[in-house]
């Protein structure tokens, strides 16, 4: 059984793991992902996020590959056999991300972010802040992530609505409806969470037509990718004073510029595609890789499956 990590910083913890677990396994850790691992046709399972264009076909004895983040829209450019075994670590950053959504509704609905400046300003001025009780969140997205913020609705007294594919019922949430009513929902929301993946599918979601049905006093919050969000968009709806607020904490160009004009939007908060951060993450990422390395010796399914073929089709 012959793993290779091919990862710039995991390497060591997840190898520690995997020992500990199972002593005779054959590890190795490359942390260069420009380049291709050496020996590739001896590889039989790959854990990575990044990777070289047309790596996956290049390993022809790989039989699984375990990604270390969630996002899938990569995949395609590292040319996977249709039968490879795929899964992702998108259970791992669910809660971290669902807090840091919660944190960033509450900062834009309380005011934070001018207290914060009043502060180093020494300016006793009262905030323009609002009840998150009552409100009404819009929610683009229902799995993982999508669920843990859904779960969280209830304490805040908040009523939500998801949008998904196919609009199954679910019991954290008053409604679910497909993405072509994503317009008509918003018209009365409070805020819209973006936590959808970045498929065809899902390429300008909201663009124009949905920003411009959100009330002006509605807060966006993307924590999915930034092709789901027309960007440019949504900076002319807060310049022009037609949206109370926005979070993006994820970037068409990534790090972002220092000159990008993004920093100086007015009412628009810029974190560093970091809310799935959190202490014991790259330990839990380990833990949940030998978890699938047991089933996976078993031959039972994995936890995190990606339907590879689906997601091939649709890209």
């Amino acid at each position: 059984m012959n793993i290779c990590i091919y990862h710039p910083t995991m390497g060591n913890i997840i190898r520690q793991a995997v020992t500990k677990a199972y002593p005779d396994a054959n590890v190795c850790i490359i942390h260069d992902i420009t380049i291709d691992p050496p020996e590739l046709d001896t590889i039989d399972i790959l854990v990575a996020n990044q990777f070289p264009d047309g790596l996956l076909q290049r390993c022809s004895q790989l039989q699984w590959l375990h990604l270390t983040g969630t996002g899938v829209d990569h995949l395609r450019a590292g040319r996977p056999e249709p039968d490879l075994i795929v899964t992702n670590s998108s259970t791992v950053p669910a809660q971290a991300v669902a807090e840091f959504v919660w944190m960033g509704l509450l900062a834009l609905a309380k005011d934070a972010v001018r207290l914060f400046k009043q502060q180093e300003q020494h300016l006793w001025q009262l905030p323009n802040a609002r009840l998150v009780s009552g409100s009404h969140m819009v929610l683009v997205g229902l799995g993982h992530i999508g669920t843990e913020i859904a779960r969280r609705a209830a304490s805040f007294n908040v009523k939500v609505t998801a949008i998904t594919r196919q609009a199954q019922s679910s019991p954290l949430v008053e409604h679910v409806l497909p993405s072509e009513k994503l317009a008509d929902a918003v018209a009365d929301a409070d805020s819209l969470i973006l936590a959808v993946p970045a498929t065809p599918a899902t390429y300008h979601l909201v663009d124009e037509t949905v920003i411009r049905a959100l009330p002006s006093t509605a807060i966006l919050i993307n924590v999915a990718r930034s092709t789901v969000l027309d960007t440019s968009a949504l900076v002319h709806a807060l310049q022009e004073g037609r949206l109370h607020g926005a979070i993006l904490d994820v970037h068409d160009e990534e790090p972002l510029s220092p000159t990008s004009p993004l920093w100086d939007i007015d009412n628009l908060l810029i974190t560093p595609h970091g809310a799935y951060r959190f202490f014991e993450e790259e330990q839990e990422i380990a833990r949940l890789f030998v978890h699938n390395l047991t089933r996976w010796l078993r031959r039972e399914e994995l936890q995190n499956s990606v339907n590879l073929s689906a997601l091939l089709i649709n890209m």
